[in-house]
């Protein structure tokens, strides 16, 4: 995929843009054996790209910024179809995570959840 040396290239959850075929948001894991399959460092982002995968922004504004060794399953993250996009994740944690400037900006939307297996989103405009 491409993504920043700093991040590895492992990230199972996956959005592609339902308009734009280039665009495209993951959610990269830790591949190390220290803290396997968690946010790396403990500073959870969303990367997307507009060139389908060349390249990739960080987006993380609203998310923890330190300590915050989240894991997110491989269906855990969905789009709404929404204009702009919206975005929503959970972690196995029981935490639900949105955005609805498509991952600009991040905000809790639910905690104390049983652990997120699955999102599904949709838009009511």
């Amino acid at each position: 995929m491409n993504m920043p040396k700093t991040v590895g290239d492992i990230g199972f959850p996956l959005v592609l843009h339902p308009r734009d075929p280039d665009t495209l948001w993951v959610i990269p894991m830790d591949g190390t054996t220290v803290w396997p399959r968690t946010s790396p460092g403990g500073k959870p982002a969303v990367y997307r790209s507009r060139n389908a995968g060349k390249s990739w922004e960080r987006q993380a504004a609203g998310l923890p910024t330190r300590d915050a060794w989240l894991t997110i399953k491989r269906q855990a993250f969905a789009p709404d179809g929404g204009e702009p996009l919206g975005l929503y994740f959970g972690t196995t944690g029981g935490e639900i995570w949105m955005s609805t400037d498509e991952g600009k900006r991040w905000r809790i939307l639910g905690r104390h959840l049983p652990e997120i297996y699955s999102v599904q989103a949709t838009s009511l405009g």
